[in-house]
């Protein structure tokens, strides 16, 4: 089966110093069914904050908290038909001028219809390790391993790999381009 979804949005605005409003949506999604069903439609919407815990000084990275809460304002087949919490911490360090090191750690929690047709909500963690570089003043690379580890959901962890670019158009608007390649059995196998 292959997905598709676009586009992906994340909007963010300051409210405060400190904090930011985050608002995304998950874009069209389609479907190519490997038996012939296609299925395509609106995904979920999600809102969140983030809050600067503390600027990162000396050896101490810069940390935050993220909060998210997915709406299931998606179409059929393409919502979870519940709100879905998550959370993460994140930590950041500047290695060089160019050069830079973020890792965050957080869980999520996520409905999924058994073979019944009856929901569950169910939780994995999640972490993300990024290296980050600056290429030119607007362009910048990453390459990251990221992933998924079952706490009260089933199978196991879906470890991932990916690179790209981001190209910084306006001071307040980036675009962000990635491609990747599943690690484990229960990652993708490739995505872009």
């Amino acid at each position: 089966m292959r997905t598709n979804a676009i586009p992906e949005i994340l909007l963010r605005i300051g409210l405060v110093e400190r904090l930011e409003l985050r608002l995304g949506f998950s874009g069209y999604v389609w479907e190519d069914v490997d038996t012939g069903e296609d299925n395509e439609g609106l995904g979920d919407t999600e809102v969140g904050t983030k809050l600067l815990l503390r600027e990162e000084g000396g050896f101490l990275p810069g940390a935050a908290f993220l909060t998210r809460l997915s709406l299931p304002t998606g179409e059929s087949g393409f919502s979870s038909e519940r709100a879905d919490p998550s959370f993460a911490f994140l930590f950041s360090h500047t290695l060089t001028d160019r050069l830079s090191f973020g890792y965050n750690m957080g869980a999520v929690w996520g409905a999924e219809e058994d073979d019944s047709g009856n929901r569950h909500t169910l939780s994995v963690f999640r972490y993300t390790a990024t290296l980050g570089v600056g290429l030119m003043e607007r362009l910048g690379g990453f390459v990251e391993v990221f992933g998924d580890v079952p706490l009260s959901a089933s199978g196991g962890p879906a470890n991932l790999f990916d690179g790209g670019f981001t190209y910084l158009i306006f001071d307040n608007f980036q675009i962000d381009v990635a491609s990747g390649v599943g690690l484990s059995h229960e990652a993708d196998d490739w995505f872009i």
